[in-house]
């Protein structure tokens, strides 16, 4: 009867091993898997240009592009595009702010203000941009631009 319990005991025990390993691999396949969805596809980096660093940038008709702005959000002071009305040639498509350290804004770290566009129709365009206290009207903003040239 010893032998009887002994051979259950290590035939569950077989059993029990061969299940862990299947859920293991399972469990790895689904890693895997999620890992390919997660994984971002590398784009080709858009033309580019630092305000107040570069004067002219020359990207094409259809074509995407980002202007940086160096700031620091933590002081109040922010850069805001003035051209909206006023260019026709290109289109903001969206802004925002990054800091390089850390995913979220730390009071007192540089950043950078971030500006996309497209580029509409063919032209010489100045993009003029103010970096302002939103709240202070009687002051006057810190003005700079970039002339773009689409080609």
């Amino acid at each position: 009867m010893r032998e009887y319990w002994m051979l259950a005991l290590c035939l569950l025990a077989v059993v029990a091993i061969g299940c862990g390993c299947a859920m293991k691999k399972k469990q790895t396949d689904d890693i895997k898997k999620t890992d390919d969805v997660n994984k971002k596809v590398e784009e080709p980096p858009l033309p580019s240009a630092i305000l107040g660093q570069v004067k002219e940038l020359h990207v094409h008709v259809a074509e995407e592009f980002v202007i940086h702005a160096e700031g620091n959000i933590t002081t109040g002071f922010a850069w805001y595009y003035c051209g909206k009305d006023t260019v026709d040639g290109v289109e903001l498509k969206k802004n925002d702010y990054v800091t390089e350290e850390t995913s979220r804004i730390v009071s007192g770290a540089p950043g950078v203000f971030r500006f996309y566009f497209e580029a509409k129709k063919a032209g010489r365009y100045e993009l003029k941009f103010e970096n302002k206290r939103p709240w202070e009207k009687d002051v006057e903003p810190m003005v700079n631009s970039i002339v773009v040239v689409v080609e």
